[in-house]
């Protein structure tokens, strides 16, 4: 009886000594920033504290797991994937805790509210999930530096103790707010009227058109001569894959580089212009996500190229 009694007080202490060590262990998630624009890269970061080495991923792969809550452009409520970039571990110790951390690197192809749900880990022979974090992806403005019109409000200082022109000077300032009234009305009806050609206009023009006329935009602005170079080369990606996507009717905002590559491997274009797709999207990436100065006639090389993939993917009935 003696020998069980030792035994089981020994069991309670090692168990008490587990919960201490597992109630230690808390886990803790923090991103860079929840508002993000589409094609850059943000940081997710799983903390852990009490512990020196990462737990096992159980689920992996490049495409980071995550719900879709809202979606303003994918059809059929598909959730855009979510790109690993990269991922890296490390350890620090902070008021002699220990806590390592694993960071990565995401980056998100379409407009959309996502919970990034995440990989399931191993801890202990459990299976855990860190807390959701809750991501807003929109796009670039498309047009910017454009003041916002407003009407101008007007008070006016009403003299009460002359009560004989009263009568004149309300008079007067209702005549004044009906001519105010009167313009600004004309005024937006012109200005709508003249919205509604440009749109008009616009939309007569091909595919071919439209994409040629947003890169030449693209190409004048020279976002990498006012130290945009990254917002430049994010723009270039969406606008190359806004093409193929309106071009082949398959969607390849949603899909990451190495899925946009199986998409066109099972479409029929030449193998020549399907190799050039191929080197200008892995280009513009390399250029993107990394922080370096890049020569004019490299970037006027690859508008070349981009110019060049439009027309020569254009059918020919659209020429004529």
């Amino acid at each position: 009886m003696v020998f069980f009694s030792s035994m089981r007080y020994y069991l309670n202490v090692i168990l008490l000594v587990i919960g201490f060590q597992s109630f230690g262990q808390s886990l803790d998630v923090r991103i860079s920033d929840s508002e993000i624009r589409v094609g850059d890269i943000f940081e997710l970061n799983y903390i852990i504290s009490n512990v020196e080495k990462f737990p096992v991923t159980i689920n992996t792969g490049d495409v980071f797991p995550s719900e879709l809550l809202t979606s303003d452009t994918t059809e059929n409520k598909i959730i855009p994937a979510v790109e690993i970039l990269a991922f890296s571990d490390s350890l620090v110790t902070i008021n002699e805790m220990s806590q390592v951390i694993r960071s990565y690197q995401l980056i998100v192809w379409d407009s959309c509210a996502l919970s990034l749900i995440g990989f399931e880990y191993s801890i202990l022979d459990s299976v855990v999930r860190f807390p959701p974090v809750y991501v807003n992806v929109s796009y670039y403005d498309s047009k910017e530096g454009i003041e916002l019109m407003d009407i101008v409000e007007r008070f006016h200082d009403w003299n009460k103790a002359n009560k004989a022109n009263k009568s004149e000077s309300d008079l007067t300032w209702l005549i004044k707010v009906l001519i105010i009234m009167f313009a600004v009305l004309l005024g937006l009806f012109f200005l709508n009227r003249r919205i509604k050609r440009k749109k008009f206009k616009e939309s007569q023009k091909s595919l071919e058109e439209v994409t040629l006329d947003q890169i030449q935009s693209l190409q004048k602005a020279e976002l990498w001569k006012n130290g945009l170079l990254k917002e430049h080369f994010v723009r270039f990606s969406h606008l190359l894959r806004s093409y193929l996507t309106s071009r082949y009717g398959i969607s390849f905002l949603d899909k990451t580089t190495k899925q946009s590559i199986t998409l066109l491997d099972s479409l029929s274009i030449d193998e020549t212009l399907k190799n050039k797709i191929l080197q200008l999207l892995k280009n513009s990436d390399l250029v993107k996500f990394a922080d370096s100065n890049i020569e004019d006639r490299t970037i006027l090389v690859l508008f070349n190229d981009l110019k060049s993939i439009v027309i020569q993917t254009t059918p020919i009935i659209e020429e004529t």
